[in-house]
């Protein structure tokens, strides 16, 4: 049996004592590191905000005259493209808090008010018969009371600040909200207009430290990932857009009250991958139902024909095809993500698989090649 250095020795005996360490100062390890996410927010936030803002604005910027040699044109198209993203992202942002999400409010309060005599009418068919013992039990004194006496506006500006703890509490938590996002959309402006090239300087800096070929790599992993999360985004932006505005215009030509706010809960679902459009059209079609079965079937019928048209002729022709998944690996991603993070998890999940997808790709090309070419010179 080998002998262990004086070397070995003392590294093997630093790792046990820094486990040891660790061990013992585990609340406080969590408290520094709960401190240092706390002070980042702002920072991964307007990093996220400037990511999601600047795939509008590379695409209007590619489409802005792209003939033109004019040098003032070619100088006002940059900061140009920018402003009409920033617009496009405030009007979206005015919409949404005066008009989408009052009238998606107002939908779930309207479900709120019809739902029990809509499931007693359900169960009152001849046809529900065999299973009217069995769903009463199922829902008696639980679902159909906890949805009835549901307070939504109370949830509602809990989700927004709220209403748990004292007053000083409260104030202090929509300050903190509020100055957390101020130095997001701050930070995500500088780098949006930075004009030095950041990303140039930071991969020289990691050419001077990692050196070539470690930075080469850590390019070719960014670049992927910026592949894969930008297909992502766009792919489910555009089918949230889509399958809420034609959700939402069917229901208007029909005559549905509440027409907006279903379109806002399928658009809402259409942005989660696999689950989330059969669960907002299901939900969808259950709020109209309340007030007009047939109107939920027509909705059902249009929705479902609009989604196979998109998925058929418009998102295999968006993007690099490369970063579109298996149903497989989106299963499993989606499954894992959900489990681990929740909804947003959901979100990152896709994008992350087909990053982990186009490297294990990629990787095992290059090892192939590297094979060969060793056997075709032995």
């Amino acid at each position: 049996m080998r002998k262990l250095t004086t070397r070995e020795l003392l590294m093997y005996g630093g790792l046990v004592l820094l486990a040891m360490l660790i061990v013992k100062s585990w609340d406080a390890i969590v408290s520094f590191l709960g401190i240092v996410f706390a002070a980042i927010v702002p920072l991964v936030l307007g990093a996220a905000i400037a990511y999601v803002v600047a795939i509008p604005t590379t695409f209007i910027e590619r489409h802005m005259l792209p003939n033109s040699t004019s040098k003032l044109v070619e100088g006002a198209r940059r900061p140009l493209s920018l402003v009409i993203a920033a617009v496009l992202l405030l009007v979206g942002i005015a919409l949404a808090t005066s008009v989408f999400v009052p009238a998606f409010i107002e939908t779930i309060m309207m479900v709120q008010s019809r739902s029990q005599a809509f499931i007693e009418t359900v169960l009152a068919m001849p046809f529900m018969e065999p299973f009217r013992e069995s769903v009463h039990e199922f829902l008696d004194g639980d679902l159909i009371q906890k949805l009835t006496k549901m307070d939504v506006m109370g949830l509602t500006k809990t989700a927004l600040g709220g209403t748990v703890g004292s007053v000083g509490a409260q104030v202090f938590g929509v300050v903190s909200t509020l100055m957390t996002g101020f130095f997001g959309l701050l930070f995500s402006f500088i780098l949006l207009t930075d004009t030095t090239d950041v990303w140039t300087r930071v991969m020289g800096t990691m050419v001077i430290y990692l050196g070539p070929q470690r930075t080469e790599r850590l390019a070719l992993v960014l670049g992927v990932a910026d592949s894969s999360f930008h297909n992502f985004i766009v792919r489910q932006c555009l089918e949230a857009v889509i399958l809420g505005s034609v959700g939402t215009c069917v229901l208007l030509i029909a005559r549905y009250d509440y027409a907006l706010g279903v379109g806002v809960l399928m658009g809402l679902s259409a942005l989660v991958p696999i689950v989330g459009y059969p669960v907002g059209l299901l939900c969808g079609a259950f709020m109209i139902a309340i007030s007009n079965p047939w109107f939920a079937l027509l909705y059902i019928v249009v929705v479902a024909a609009a989604q196979m048209l998109e998925a058929t002729l418009l998102l295999p022709h968006i993007g690099d095809p490369r970063t579109v998944l298996p149903p497989v690996w989106t299963t499993v991603g989606v499954t894992i993500g959900g489990g681990v993070a929740g909804f947003v998890g959901m979100l990152v999940a896709i994008p992350t698989a087909a990053t982990i997808r186009q490297l294990v790709i990629i990787d095992s090309r290059r090892r192939q090649e590297a094979r060969e070419a060793q056997g075709k010179q032995s």
